[in-house]
Order: C-alpha cells, then structure tokens, then sequence
C-alpha cells in the first residue's frame, strides 16, 4: 500500500471512529477490509500522529477497551476556533465607524453574525461593545453617503446643502455627481455644479443635507471617471517637494500617501509629491512639527521658516483682556 492509500484509510478509520464511538473492533475491521491484529498494529501508529518529537497522543489519543475502539482529539481539534473577546469588540466597534462608509445593510449583516458567533462561543458575557462610547457625528451622516451613492450609480442629479470654508456660508447647489473619492482620510464627492456652471469638488463632511432629484443627467462627452479619479487630488505643478518624517510619524504617512513614500534615515519615510503652490507643503510640514522636516526645494524650506515665525510671533503678542 502507497502512502496516499495509508493516509486515506486512516483518515477513514478517525472519521468512522468519531461517529461511532464504541464500535466493535472486528465490525471495524470489516469496515476497511483489515484483519483485527493489523488494525490494532494501524490504531498504535495512529497514536504517534503530531509534531516532532511525535509523543503519544498529542493530537489523537485512540484506544481499545473490552474490544471497542473509541477516539478523542486534541481539544484544539474538537472545537471550531473562536474569536477572543477583544477581536469581537474590535470588529464591532469599526463596523460602527465604517458605518458612513460601506453599505448599511452589509454592516448590519456582519454585526449579526459576529453577535451570533459570540452567542454561541464559551464566553458570552455581557456585551461589553455596548460599554464602548464611540465619537460619532450626531447628523445622519450614513443617510448622505447612501443617497450620494445612489446617486453616482444611477446618474441622478441630487440637491446639496455644502458649507464653503472659504466664504463662511451654506448653500444649496443642484449637482451631477460624477463619483465618489476618499483620500487622505477624507471623502469627496466630484461632480458637475449648476450653481457654478463647472466641475467641483465638495467635501463629503461639508454635506450638511442631501435629497435625491428625480432627475437623470449622463457623463459629458471627454469625461473619463476612471482616469479622473487616479488623479484624484493630485497636486498639479512642476515643483517636486520633498519631506522627511521621522519614525513616530512614517506609519500614518505611508498609510495615507502610498506609492508617493519611500523608506528615509532611521525609520523615517521620505514623502515626494507635486505642486504648484507651497502652502499646503509648509503647512503639512508644521502640522507634523517636530516630527516632518522639508527637504527640497530650498524655497520651501525658507517658506516653512517664515511661516512658523509667524507661528511664534503670535505668541508673543500681548493678550488683551479687556
């Protein structure tokens, strides 16, 4: 006999074993056509079934007594792995944050199955996720995001109230949606704006309502959504910045910036991106102060040394208390 045959009918022999526990040793050995004295020698053999050094029933233990074969295994081997008590609170609390995120209905469903799993485990305490306060926003953020979705998929036009930082005002625009981004932690929704007669883009947490037209509208002719949203926020310009940030900083770095990051001096990452302007790389560099430290070009690191005096010299302007 190969060994593929010997393992088969030993995996014949735990199986049968298992749901008949107690069985008759000659009616087992019937059963895979062996005599009983070289089943007994296969059922020694068995013992050593495990892992180097191979003892004696590490992961089967199967005996004879009074002529009746039975089998127990390894507990590791007798239940179906379960999740610990931390992994489940974790699960669920992201799912409660992933809410804005991905489609309620799913979420729903995953939550069920994990509680579920949990009813069922060895450990079904109190459900100590109910304990966790998580700091959500009080608007109905996941209702936006579902209709801003639809809206994408089905080419509808909706109606937004979008807060402008820039002008410190609120109004309502009737926009195509073209699709849905998230970058940089943030989620935007590109589409055309009736209100400006040109393309925009609104960002999601700046969508203070959303309600669904009865209104269809298709893609302008040249609009490619896809190669659009590779480039999405890309910093346009031909001035390659470069910063460096230390190893406190580089894992949310390169989390958030990807392929834009590559490996820097002790542990650090060195992020490279373009752009037109130098605003936003000093900005993101005093953001991440002391920990990001702009490489090149040189005028943007003149331009985060004169911003940062600024920074001081706020400080050491006298506060008015009148």
């Amino acid at each position: 006999m190969n060994v593929a045959d010997r393992i088969n009918r030993i995996l014949l022999i735990m199986s049968y074993v298992s749901q008949n526990q107690g069985i008759w040793l000659d009616d087992l050995a019937k059963k895979v056509e062996m005599r009983p004295q070289d089943l007994l020698k296969e059922l020694e053999f068995m013992l050593l079934i495990g892992k180097p050094p191979f003892r004696p029933d590490d992961y089967v233990d199967i005996y004879v007594e009074d002529r009746r074969v039975f089998i127990e295994f390894d507990q590791m081997l007798n239940r179906p792995l379960r999740f610990t008590r931390p992994e489940a609170v974790a699960l669920l609390v992201s799912l409660q944050l992933l809410d804005p995120e991905v489609d309620p209905e799913a979420v729903r469903s995953l939550k069920s199955k994990i509680r579920q799993a949990i009813a069922r485990s060895e450990d079904s305490r109190s459900r100590i996720e109910n304990r966790v306060v998580v700091d959500r926003p009080s608007r109905p953020v996941s209702e936006h995001f579902a209709l801003l979705r639809q809206a994408v998929e089905d080419h509808l036009k909706v109606r937004i109230d979008y807060y402008s930082l820039t002008r410190n005002e609120t109004l309502s625009r009737n926009i195509h949606p073209y699709y849905l981004m998230k970058r940089l932690g943030y989620w935007y929704v590109e589409g055309y704006c009736e209100l400006r007669r040109d393309v925009r883009t609104f960002k999601f947490d700046r969508v203070l309502a959303v309600d669904l037209l009865n209104d269809s509208f298709s893609l302008p002719e040249g609009v490619d959504v896809r190669q659009d949203r590779d480039n999405f926020l890309r910093f346009p310009g031909d001035r390659e910045i470069r910063v460096h940030f230390d190893a406190d900083v580089a894992p949310w770095v390169k989390e958030q910036w990807g392929d834009s990051v590559e490996p820097g001096k002790d542990g650090g990452v060195v992020l490279t991106l373009e752009s037109e302007t130098l605003e936003f790389p000093s900005r993101l560099v005093l953001r991440f102060a002391p920990h990001a430290r702009p490489l090149s070009p040189p005028e943007l690191i003149e331009k985060v040394r004169s911003d940062a005096r600024k920074v001081l010299d706020l400080y050491d302007t006298p506060v008015s208390t009148s």
